[in-house]
């Protein structure tokens, strides 16, 4: 899927509804964004609390949670463990993991996933048509926030 920016006048109509015109945004842009939202994600994991129990249980598998960023994070999402989500390690390894918790996400009730998914990664810093992969992109943001 292609992002789009405004690029401006002329607009274009649909029936009596005007229509803004949109460009795609180049491979740059692209990735730039996709970087702003990891950093974003990463900063804020920094900066607030982690549940309780993913802290532990990160802790447990030799997580070094200062060194290391959190990419993805759901928390009660329908379906799924009360944790699930993705963090690069401070060794540059990604995790996966779905965590059940009580509802104040302090007490780990079971691990239902923590698995080491480096491998399927996209690590690659040029790939043809799209630029970065998401992983290397995590790996640059990991790298400088670490710096």
């Amino acid at each position: 899927m292609q992002s789009e920016r405004k690029v401006g006048l002329p607009l274009q109509t649909l029936g009596c509804m005007p229509l803004p015109r949109y460009r795609k945004l180049n491979v740059q842009e692209q990735n730039a964004l996709v970087e702003d939202a990891i950093r974003r994600e990463a900063m804020h994991w920094r900066q607030n609390a982690l549940p309780e129990a993913l802290k532990v249980t990160g802790l447990e598998r030799g997580v070094q949670w200062e060194k290391s960023i959190v990419v993805d994070l759901d928390i009660d999402f329908p379906g799924m463990p009360k944790l699930c989500g993705l963090l690069l390690t401070q060794d540059e390894r990604f995790v996966d993991f779905e965590i059940d918790t009580d509802t104040t996400y302090g007490v780990v009730e079971s691990v239902e996933i923590w698995e080491d998914v480096t491998a399927i990664q996209n690590t690659n810093p040029r790939n043809r048509g799209f630029g970065a992969g998401r992983g290397a992109i995590a790996i640059k943001v990991l790298r400088a926030l670490n710096s």
